[in-house]
């Protein structure tokens, strides 16, 4: 920050962050745990002291049933002033718990693989398998990555039934000894303790892009989006809370999640007669990725594209359009106007990503947006990937960014 900070004042509004968290055994609040405490944390050094409340909304799914969200809210210690930010969380995982195989994510893997060559092998496809090969981390995912992930995960398949067999039966032969979080049935314990973080967010990712409306998994991805999308109207049209502003933020797979979200309210927005002015858009001023992997995702849906099927791949690329580069747009001289006026040319979106999350990376498949290399020290691998939860500049960087003001402003 600059000679400003010491006229730092609390930021004037009322504002929105929305969480929607990644991959793993998250619990609920656990990102608003995170989130709420080290923006406090960063608002004290900046020597803001700050109330935090825990507050409650009803809300309704779309169903119309009803429930009761709680969120927290940090205000000014100046309780005359009608300015605070909420801290909201949309919560997914019970959805994808233990609910696909360890065979079933191989299956997937070697799809998308096979997909993948298919797809760029082709001659009309060759220049765009040139530029992505121009970025080193393209270059690197394409010729290695994925085949790395495929070998890993038939190497995982066959040994795991009889690792499993073996931990689930030391476990049965030490339960008079365990506590805690090892109480539980032997053979459900064996599964959390032999399966790899990989190959559980590899699950999750396969469940998510299951585009298949006969798998049973899409049904589990659209009810992920329609929960996600609902809360988000909700929070738009509050007229309690009344934000100024509403800033979607998505960590890892909840990225992706907020991004398909956003994508969701394009096409409503294009459907109202004014545009959106209804489900006040305008509203959602901010989107912020960290430990994203929208590029590779964006890279597994353009591969499993038949090349005959020039109609099919126009439409899924209008309904998944929010700004992506041109370029990654398939030319035909069929379907050339976007029935999907997007509305939300007002966000501005920053991504955080960090070269020793094997996750994350500079979103290159999409334009207009702030790309941010994070530098904090970490190991390779999940310590990297979970860093930015726990990185004082991450929350300084959104602060400047949507937060806050000066005397001098």
């Amino acid at each position: 920050m600059n000679n400003q900070d010491n006229n730092l004042k609390f930021p004037k509004g009322r504002t929105a962050f929305i969480i929607i968290h990644g991959v793993g055994e998250q619990t609920p609040f656990e990102t608003v745990d995170y989130f709420a405490q080290n923006l406090i944390k960063y608002f004290e050094e900046q020597n803001l002291p700050v109330r935090l409340e825990h507050l409650i909304a009803k809300r309704r799914l779309v169903t119309g049933y009803p429930w009761t969200e709680s969120f927290v809210r940090l205000s000014s210690n100046n309780i005359k002033q009608d300015e605070f930010i909420d801290i909201h969380e949309y919560y997914w995982a019970a959805n994808t718990e233990n609910k696909i195989s360890v065979p079933e994510i191989l299956q997937w893997a070697e799809q998308t693989l096979e997909g993948t060559i298919q797809f760029y092998n082709r001659k009309e496809n060759q220049s765009k398998l040139d530029e992505l090969l121009k970025e080193k981390n393209w270059n690197s995912f394409f010729k290695y990555r994925l085949r790395w992930l495929t070998i890993f995960l038939r190497l995982f398949n066959f040994i795991y039934p009889g690792l499993r067999l073996i931990v689930c039966l030391l476990l049965l032969l030490l339960s008079p000894f365990l506590q805690g979080r090892f109480l539980q049935p032997a053979w459900q314990l064996s599964r959390k303790l032999v399966t790899p973080l990989l190959v559980n967010f590899v699950g999750d990712v396969a469940i998510y892009t299951t585009t298949n409306v006969k798998s049973p998994y899409y049904k589990i991805r659209q009810q992920i989006l329609t929960e996600s999308l609902t809360l988000l109207k909700a929070i738009l049209r509050d007229k309690q809370a009344n934000y100024d502003q509403v800033i979607l933020v998505g960590h890892s797979l909840g990225s992706c999640i907020a991004y398909d979200t956003l994508n969701l309210l394009c096409i409503e927005a294009s459907l109202s007669k004014d545009k959106g002015k209804s489900l006040l858009v305008d509203k959602i001023t901010g989107f912020i990725t960290f430990a994203s992997p929208l590029d590779k995702i964006a890279f597994f849906f353009r591969e499993m594209a038949q090349q005959h099927q020039y109609i099919r791949q126009r439409i899924l690329e209008y309904l998944n359009s929010f700004r992506v580069r041109q370029l990654y747009i398939r030319k035909n001289k069929y379907l050339n106007n976007n029935p999907v006026e997007c509305q939300l040319e007002q966000i501005r979106w920053v991504n955080y990503y960090h070269l020793q999350d094997p996750i994350s990376g500079h979103l290159d498949y999409y334009e207009k947006l702030d790309n941010v290399l994070m530098d904090y020290q970490t190991s390779w691998g999940g310590n990297a990937h979970l860093g930015y939860w726990t990185d004082p500049n991450f929350y300084k960087d959104i602060a400047n960014r949507f937060l806050l003001t000066t005397d001098d402003f």
